[in-house]
């Protein structure tokens, strides 16, 4: 079973004396307090191996009501010893920093809920903070080396990027989303590829240089901080474009899922099988269906909506690929050729598969 860093927060609301509140908004309401206080580390609780957790009185804590008026802004270890707030819904969220540029040595660490503040009530409720943004470290081949000297790699993401040096040890850390590599030498910066960063994944690039195809091979470790994949990929310097076309340029299933009615290629790993309309079987218990299985960008994919469902309606390909009798395939990497239509519900999937790789 995996398992993710965890500061658990215990959060007890009380009526009480003092409090808070905007002078214009729900005076006249029924009240009910907030009282927050960090429950202690659990004792196999590490410190994440690239920097330390920082002091949770430094954490951001911010208590709004659900039209967006703000009753706490600021830092955890500065809060009131009680809100009262009028009764009503409320989203908690609390961060360690506010990182919106990447950064090195920058894990950022948070949550966020929705509370019931019950008058004349005690709510209990426990928070737990796990990494929200996105590791990326490179290791530059002894081929890319050759072709391209001390070259570094320019991370973008948006107007926003981050030049990684060949050397460089440290991860590199960005919000979840879309981000372009691109090589950069004296002359110019060309574009080599792109990959989409998932929040708690911290992924480690082996990037090498190669006049051949690109080729990528994928491993994963899981620690109690975060998920840690690490990928190989093989460059010729040019720029591979998800168009769908080949395996190299395979459409991750994000953007796969745009692509209905296409006949593509798609790559994922297995994540699981068993799929309905609303749940799939991450491998929390034994696979029961050998007539399809479940891809994922990545593996920590844990919802419906992280995933396409695969078909696996000819015999060839049920033998090679169902996860009944080919256990080994949890967690691979796969290339699939297919059309990308409804399937399982109203999610796009992958039906008529005529290829594969792995």
């Amino acid at each position: 079973m995996k398992r993710f860093a965890a500061i658990c927060i215990g959060i007890a609301l009380f009526a009480t004396a003092c409090h808070v509140l905007p002078d214009e908004e729900g005076q006249d309401r029924r009240k009910g307090g907030l009282v927050l206080g960090i429950a202690s580390f659990s004792d196999d609780f590490a410190a994440i191996k690239s920097a330390a957790l920082p002091d949770t009185n430094s954490f951001i804590l911010t208590v709004a009501g659900l039209q967006g008026t703000v009753y706490y802004n600021g830092l955890y270890g500065d809060r009131p010893d009680s809100i009262i707030l009028p009764e009503g819904t409320y989203n908690l969220k609390l961060v360690s920093a506010d990182y919106s540029v990447p950064a090195f040595e920058s894990p950022q660490w948070g949550t966020e809920i929705q509370v019931d503040i019950v008058a004349d009530e005690t709510t209990k409720v426990l928070l737990e903070c796990s990494q929200i943004n996105c590791g990326v470290k490179l290791n530059f081949g002894s081929h890319y080396r050759e072709m391209f000297g001390t070259s570094p790699v320019r991370i973008v993401q948006g107007e926003k990027s981050l030049l990684y040096a060949v050397g460089e040890e440290r991860y590199a850390f960005f919000p979840p989303g879309e981000a372009r590599f691109d090589i950069v030498t004296d002359t110019e910066s060309k574009p080599i590829f792109k990959r989409t960063l998932r929040s708690a994944v911290n992924l480690t690039i082996n990037l090498d240089a190669s006049s051949n195809s690109g080729e990528s091979a994928f491993s994963v470790t899981v620690d109690t901080q975060a998920i840690y994949e690490s990928e190989d990929i093989i460059t010729d310097g040019t720029f591979f474009e998800e168009d769908g076309l080949t395996p190299r340029t395979a459409f991750c299933i994000d953007s796969a899922a745009r692509h209905v009615g296409d006949t593509v290629w798609v790559w994922g790993y297995i994540v699981g099988g068993d799929c309905t309309a609303d749940n799939v079987n991450f491998f929390t218990e034994e696979i029961a269906s050998t007539t399809h299985i479940a891809i994922a960008a990545s593996l920590s994919a844990s919802k419906r909506s992280d995933c396409m469902a695969v078909e696996l309606s000819k015999a060839a390909m049920r033998n090679a690929l169902n996860l009944v009798d080919n256990p080994q395939l949890k967690h691979k990497k796969i290339y699939l050729r297919g059309k990308v239509t409804n399937y399982m519900g109203s999610w796009p999937g992958i039906k008529n598969l005529s290829e594969y790789q792995f």
